[in-house]
């Protein structure tokens, strides 16, 4: 047992130096967890959120966001090696219900969602930054994420996926929120998830374990056709910890070294396998910031769906020889940025032994590669078939969107970008309006962060750009019904995870180059690069936004409004 880590993960203002192209150190400091049922001679140690099923069409539960204590192993080792040398630390962290995890809940096309978010975290720290949207880091909401579900206050009082609520506002301390999400009966089916959205303090809130994955089931779908075959949600996840156990500011989710990944809380859990046997893994990526690049050793994972939507009947190897894809028509590759989900069927090897499920170096990525879990193949072998590609349900979103629809539903192009910007930079707003506060003062005491602007805006050179908390900050205004070709340009070396909520993108050109499409609803932009993407906006109106899903960056400003009008 060791009190000291060996190498940490870099701190924020080293990742600056990554996005502005300097040099950077290596990784990394992983946490552990522990676990879990047995399962023959080797215990399983990977945890299992708890789980919640709809009935009758409905699901409803209460949501207290509220401080949970509780132990997590801090690893003093150098990844890969395996098992860590590690350290107890135990934490006090903002949580739901108490938990590192929220539960996962189990829904179907049609089902109603009903969530009571109950704020019992203790009033707002004031002083905590001079800028005083960075200092409600307790005030909370709540955003569906990858749900094409009603953004709205849909009846007085009643919310659908609604996040735009401003710093000072959203879901205080002491008060409540009622959402009812509607699951259209059309729904795609997989993975998507659920966690605090509120500018300014989202990093802080996920970065804690503030989560919980959503699976919708069709009943329709074919693809997984028998009980034999084991269904897991895994977030893989960072935590920035004090050395006190806490995250307690924003500026404690950005000074202190991120640890390792962890699978649903816990550092290099085992996860037990028969021989033969086939498993279906949901990867959910969690994290703030750091890309997740899986690769299983001696097996190939088959990913049929991402981000909740399906492939076209195929599979997309993921294993060794893919892992570093990293061309135009690959991009990103097998890796999961944050916001991500990859859907995937594993079948054991025929060979008993231990293999190494590894996180490795994704597109310009600094991190190392480090060993995430263990798979111990052993026991009595089975015969458990693959499922078949060609079983993939279909769905009407899912079909491509031709020149002809985008041209026959107005066709309208737009070009965005997004960018981390120092103060001097020309493509800034100026003169910044009176009583905002773009820039973290000298006085706040964060190295690294005083002199930029996380902002998005216009992609054309005469364009000035803002941060989301700026008067001059535009909003994106679309028709309902229409059909859209945005361009989404990187203007730093970091591939800020473009996310947009309510409808997904349908990837057609990365780099301005076409590529096979693809649908997800969270897109890395390449550095100094751009990814254009089409999208239908359909069936709900009102307003949502579009955002870097690197959560600190979301915080500092990188987000847009978007208004449809019906």
């Amino acid at each position: 047992m060791t009190d000291s880590f060996s190498t940490p993960e870099p701190t924020r203002r080293a990742s600056l130096q990554w996005m502005f192209g300097l040099s950077l150190g290596s990784v990394v400091a992983p946490l552990a967890g522990c676990g879990g049922s047995a399962s023959g001679a080797t215990a399983d140690t990977l945890p299992e959120p708890a789980a919640l099923t709809s009935s009758g069409g409905q699901l409803s539960l209460d949501l207290f966001a509220r401080y949970g204590a509780q132990p997590l192993r801090i690893a003093g080792s150098q990844p890969p090696a395996y098992p860590g040398v590690a350290r107890t630390v135990q934490t006090a962290l903002r949580s739901f219900n108490g938990q590192y995890m929220a539960p996962t809940l189990h829904l179907q096309p049609g089902d109603t969602l009903r969530i009571r978010l109950v704020n019992e975290l203790p009033a707002n720290v004031k002083g905590q930054s001079s800028l005083d949207y960075l200092n409600h880091q307790n005030s909370t909401n709540l955003h569906f994420h990858g749900l094409h579900v009603d953004p709205r206050e849909i009846r007085p009082g009643v919310f659908g996926d609604y996040v735009v609520d401003m710093a000072e506002a959203g879901v205080l301390p002491g008060a409540s929120r009622q959402h009812e999400v509607a699951i259209p009966a059309d729904h795609t089916n997989g993975i998507y998830w659920y966690h605090p959205h509120l500018h300014g303090s989202s990093n802080v809130q996920v970065s804690s374990g503030m989560f919980g994955a959503i699976l919708i089931h069709d009943p329709k779908d074919t693809f997984i056709d028998t009980p034999d075959i084991r269904e897991r949600a895994i977030h893989v996840h960072k935590v920035n910890l004090t050395d006190d156990g806490k995250t307690e500011s924003f500026y404690d989710s950005i000074r202190t070294a991120s640890s390792g990944f962890l699978l649903n809380g816990a550092y290099q859990p085992t996860i037990v396998m028969r021989p033969g046997e086939v498993q279906q893994w949901h990867f959910v990526n969690t994290a703030s910031f750091y890309p997740f690049n899986p690769v299983l050793d001696g097996h190939t994972l088959w990913a049929y769906a991402k981000d909740g939507n399906v492939f076209n009947r195929r599979f997309k190897p993921i294993n060794a020889a893919t892992s570093d894809q990293f061309d135009n028509a690959h991009w990103p590759g097998n890796a999961l940025y944050p916001g991500n989900r990859h859907s995937i069927v594993v079948k054991a090897s025929d060979v008993p032994g231990t293999y190494y499920l590894r996180s490795v170096k994704a597109p310009s990525s600094e991190a190392q590669d480090e060993i995430v879990a263990r798979i111990v193949v052993e026991g009595t072998p089975l015969s458990t078939p693959l499922p078949q590609p060609a079983r993939l349900p279909r769905y009407a979103e899912h079909l491509p969107i031709t020149d002809e629809e985008l041209a026959a539903h107005g066709g309208k192009q737009r070009s965005l970008v997004l960018a981390v910007l120092s103060k001097t930079s020309e493509r800034l707003a100026q003169p910044i309006p009176a009583g905002e506060g773009w820039f973290i003062p000298l006085s706040d005491g964060v190295d690294g962060f005083t002199d930029t602007v996380f902002s998005s805006g216009d992609a054309s050179p005469q364009a000035r750009l803002s941060p989301f908390q700026s008067s001059l900050t535009a909003t994106q205004t679309v028709a309902l019904g229409a059909v859209e070709e945005w361009t989404i340009q990187n203007l730093n070396r970091y591939p800020h995870p473009f996310h947009i909520h309510v409808n997904d993108s349908y990837v057609v050109r990365v780099n301005g180059e076409p590529v096979d499409p693809y649908w997800a609803d969270t897109l890395p932009v390449p550095p100094m690069g751009s990814i254009t993407f089409r999208m239908r906006f359909t069936d709900f109106h009102g307003q949502f936004v579009w955002h870097c899903h690197a959560l600190d960056h979301e915080d500092l400003g990188m987000m847009q409004l978007v208004h449809v009008v019906a």
